[in-house]
C-alpha cells in the first residue's frame, strides 16, 4: 500500500506538470494564431497532437494555420479529423466547404434517402463523448423515476413516474445505440486525405492496370481494401479505385 500511495505521490505532479505545459503551447499557439504566425503556430500545434493531446480544438485550430497558410490538405485533414470527434460542429463543417472549395476536384455526392439525411442529423447533434454523458444520464433519471415509482404511495405520482421511467429507459436506449454507432464510425471508418498534386487512379493495384481517373490534393476518400503498398479508395461520387498508399494520408 506504502508503494503504491509514493508511486501515486511521484506521478501525479508529473501529470499535472505535463497538462500544464500542453496548455502553455496552446494558449502560445492561439496568441501567435491571433498576430499572423500561423507557421509558427501550426508547429506548436502540431507538438501538442504529437504529445497525445489531440482535441476538437488543437485540430481545428491547427486547419485554420495550415489554410492561413494556403496548405489546403493539411487544413482539410485537420479540418475532417476534428470533425470527426464533434460531427455537429457548425463551424468545423462550415471550414471543409470553404477549403473544399478551393481544392481542384469538384466531385458530386451520391444522393441519399432522406431517412438516412434524418438519422446522419440527429447522429451528429452531439459528439461521441456527449452522447456517452447524455446516456449516463438519462439512465441515471430512469433510476430515480423506478424509485419513485417503487416507494411512492401515492397513485398518481406513481402512475407519472411509471410512464416516465418508460420515456427514459426508450430514450437511454435510442442514445446508446447512436453513441455505440459514431463510436464505430470514429474507431472503425477509414477514410484519409489525398496529399499528392495529382494522382491517376487505377482499376487494380498496379502501375501498369488501366487509368480510371484524377485525384488531386486535398480530396477525401474512403479506403475500403489494401493490397501492399496499394489502397482500394472510393470517392464520394461512388467511383472506385486503386493508389499507392503514399499518396495519402489517413484522418
Amino acid at each position: 500500500m506504502k508503494r503504491i500511495l509514493l508511486i501515486l505521490l511521484v506521478f501525479i505532479p508529473f501529470t499535472y506538470a505535463g497538462a500544464s505545459e500542453q496548455s502553455e503551447i496552446i494558449s502560445s499557439a492561439n496568441n501567435d494564431f491571433k498576430e499572423g504566425k500561423y507557421a509558427k503556430a501550426a508547429e506548436a500545434y502540431e507538438k501538442v497532437i504529437a504529445s497525445g493531446v489531440g482535441s476538437v480544438e488543437v485540430y481545428y485550430n491547427l486547419g485554420n494555420s495550415y489554410f492561413k497558410l494556403n496548405k489546403l490538405p493539411e487544413a482539410i485533414l485537420n479540418y475532417e479529423k476534428a470533425k470527426k470527434i464533434n460531427p455537429g460542429d457548425e463551424d468545423i463543417v462550415f471550414n471543409i466547404k470553404v477549403a473544399n472549395s478551393k481544392i481542384v476536384d469538384k466531385i458530386e455526392v451520391l444522393p441519399e434517402l432522406f431517412y438516412i439525411r434524418y438519422w446522419k442529423a440527429v447522429k451528429n447533434v452531439f459528439s461521441v463523448d456527449q452522447w456517452a454523458k447524455l446516456v449516463l444520464v438519462l439512465f441515471s433519471l430512469f433510476f430515480v423515476m423506478s424509485g419513485l415509482y417503487l416507494y411512492s404511495r401515492r397513485q398518481n405520482f406513481r402512475i407519472i413516474s411509471f410512464w416516465l421511467a418508460i420515456f427514459l429507459l426508450i430514450s437511454t436506449g435510442f442514445a446508446m445505440t447512436i453513441a455505440i454507432k459514431n463510436y464505430q464510425l470514429l474507431v472503425n471508418q477509414k477514410e484519409a486525405i489525398i496529399f499528392s498534386a495529382a494522382i491517376t487512379v487505377k482499376s487494380s493495384p498496379s502501375e501498369s492496370s488501366v487509368d480510371l481517373f484524377v485525384l488531386h490534393e486535398g480530396t477525401k476518400v474512403v479506403i475500403s481494401d489494401n493490397l501492399g503498398t496499394w489502397l482500394k479508395i472510393t470517392i464520394s461520387n461512388g467511383s472506385v479505385g486503386w493508389i499507392p498508399a503514399s499518396e495519402l494520408r489517413p484522418i
